[in-house]
């Protein structure tokens, strides 16, 4: 009774022993999306070590050649094709249009390829690392967290985005608009939005367009309807770009009317509107005084 008891004692001691090596052993992988910065030296130190420690890199089609051709040097690199948001959220079913259901379609199957990939290498103890330009927490592809399997280690590493990068170019802080302290991120209208922009015009407050595919032309009207003539504007090209960043200052009135957006870089500027440009630091109300204490 009592051998055997000791002999189920160490069966079972050697099963948990045995677990637990094979969980010390286990590969230990993880998929990391890291912001990349507007410009190859905006790197955050964390962002070179994350990609400096990954086995994989990821970036949308181009992307690396282009613009971190150097850091790939010896590493497995996979690209996703441009139109893999496209439809994203979407009800494939709802689609009416053959040609849109079937493009949806085949996006629905990219991101579903993709994810595939990169959960069997992060299971297979790889670190994969998505790059993408300027900040990733602002229409950048997130929805890689989305859609990956519970079970995926993931973390973001954030960059140097677009508006601040333009903010530092401008020389000028966003909240300080005088009368106004609300500072909105935006971008063009799109079927089914419920804050359309002119809604959030009707404050006054700052508004920042990012411009992927912006009508300017209709924007530049419902701008009209509620910010004065006058309104300082002002574009950042390239922003954070040391060789190409270019700032471009102008009113609501003339900008419109001289079309001085026919002349900038398709996706490569940002918009900034209000008194921002001109108020600086300045603020119409006055700071509360110290209470003093009795």
């Amino acid at each position: 009774m009592r051998f055997t008891l000791i002999r189920n004692a160490l069966f079972l001691a050697l099963i948990a022993c045995s677990a637990f090596c094979q969980g010390q052993s286990a590969p230990k992988g993880r998929f990391v999306i890291v912001g990349m910065g507007t410009a190859p030296d905006l790197m955050t130190i964390r962002a070179q070590r994350a990609v400096a420690g990954a086995d994989v890199l990821t970036a949308e089609e181009g992307a690396i050649k282009a613009m971190w051709a150097d850091l790939a040097e010896g590493k497995e690199v996979w690209e996703w094709p441009r139109g893999i948001r496209r439809f994203y959220g979407a009800d494939t079913k709802a689609i009416k249009d053959p040609a849109l259901r079937a493009e949806a379609l085949r996006a629905e199957k990219m991101r579903r390829d993709l994810a595939k990939k990169i959960a069997g290498a992060v299971r297979a103890g790889k670190t994969v690392a998505c790059l993408q330009g300027g900040d990733p927490m602002m229409y950048g592809m997130t929805l890689f967290l989305e859609i990956l399997p519970d079970d995926v280690p993931t973390s973001v590493i954030p960059g140097i985005g677009a508006f601040q990068a333009a903010s530092a170019a401008l020389k000028s802080s966003p909240p300080y608009g005088y009368d106004t302290s609300a500072v909105i991120l935006t971008m063009d209208d799109w079927p089914g939005r419920a804050d359309v922009n002119e809604q959030l015009m009707a404050a006054g407050s700052t508004m920042v367009f990012y411009t992927m595919n912006l009508d300017y032309p209709r924007l530049l009207a419902q701008l009209k309807r509620h910010y004065p003539p006058e309104t300082p504007i002002a574009v950042v090209c390239d922003a954070g770009d040391s060789s190409r960043e270019r700032v471009i200052r102008s009113t609501l009135s003339a900008f419109s009317g001289r079309q001085l957006y026919r002349e900038l870089p398709v996706n490569r500027h940002i918009l900034f509107v209000g008194k921002f440009l001109e108020a600086g630091q300045a603020r119409k109300d006055l700071m509360p005084s110290i209470v003093q204490p009795e």
